[in-house]
């Protein structure tokens, strides 16, 4: 493919405040109150296109931290790739109302959550302008999307999954691990408020130097500038009952894959430090219909990567969703 994706030379030349003043004259954002009574941020940008031209349409399920804020430039570039683009900030991050009275809490009790939200979103904002939307899903946003399709089979056409999270990287012996949630889960019950996991804290930027998301450091300090910009947006580490919910969520993945009958891609990134690809790579490869591509020297952040990252992703991902 040889479109011509954003680039990091326009970013280094100011052009990162000319797609923000694009995204605010172009988008259109609200809040999607949720059935249990959360207001969940989101964005929508609609090509202004006669009635009988039907658009093909992506809706965006983020990744753990993120915000639509962050996804500016990809939303730009499939937007002028010819899609309609639809994003919800979950539910307990972003723009979204928090879930712990800690705002700082990476926090939710169970992924079903998530996914009610992500269903929820689609069939009240993204149906109406696109009968049957593909799906583009990070990280996090991968094990959530992943079962909304088990759950949902016919409501997208495909799926595809940026670095998907269907297993954690243990920085301890999972017997340790195990150990200190047990202990975790305890102690929050018996103070009724959720607690950070061990090791976990409230936000606290990285330097670029010692971040384990991404290559490129124009898009790294693009994203650190909006937290700074955006405080509301700014998030910790993660709970007890997330690492819990997260399990629980990974585990019906492992056991279920194998069910998803759509064309499905994954961009797995080589040099991942967050995720585990051995496991994703199992995963992927129980789905009938699926391709896994491991894109060379890509860390996890792969669409906010480095041009020649970046640029192969976006090619691999338009030209599967065409």
């Amino acid at each position: 493919m040889n479109r011509s994706w954003h680039s990091e030379a326009q970013l280094q030349q100011g052009n990162g405040a000319t797609l923000d003043a694009w995204f605010a004259q172009s988008a259109r954002t609200g809040f999607l109150h949720t059935k249990d009574n959360l207001q969940c941020a989101y964005a929508t940008l609609v090509h202004s296109d006669p009635v009988d031209q039907i658009r093909p349409g992506i809706v965006i399920s983020s990744g753990r931290v993120e915000c639509y804020l962050k996804y500016i430039e990809v939303i730009y570039d499939l937007y002028h790739a010819g899609f309609n683009v639809f994003v919800m900030d979950h539910r307990g991050q972003g723009l979204s109302q928090r879930c712990s009275p800690n705002p700082m809490h990476g926090h939710v009790d169970d992924f079903q959550e998530y996914v009610d939200d992500l269903l929820q979103f689609v069939d009240d904002v993204v149906i109406s302008t696109c009968p049957q939307p593909m799906l583009l899903c990070h990280s996090m946003g991968g094990a959530i999307g992943t079962i909304a399709v088990l759950q949902r089979p016919l409501l997208f056409q495909r799926l595809v999954l940026s670095a998907p999270m269907f297993g954690l990287k243990v920085p301890v012996p999972r017997w340790l691990a195990q150990m200190m949630m047990a202990i975790g889960l305890w102690v929050g019950r018996l103070s009724h408020r959720p607690m950070y996991f061990i090791g976990q804290k409230d936000y606290a930027p990285d330097v670029f130097a010692n971040n384990r998301l991404m290559r490129s450091k124009l898009r790294y300090d693009r994203f650190r500038a909006v937290q700074q910009a955006y405080p509301k947006i700014q998030l910790g580490g993660v709970t007890y009952q997330w690492i819990r919910a997260a399990n629980k969520a990974l585990a019906l993945i492992a056991e279920q894959a194998h069910h998803i009958e759509l064309p499905v891609l994954c961009i797995s990134a080589q040099s991942d430090q967050v995720v585990d690809n051995t496991i994703q790579q199992q995963v992927v490869g129980s789905i009938p219909n699926a391709r896994w591509l491991s894109i060379d020297q890509a860390q996890h952040e792969v669409l906010f990567e480095q041009d020649h990252i970046r640029n192969e992703a976006l090619d691999a991902i338009v030209a599967f969703l065409r």
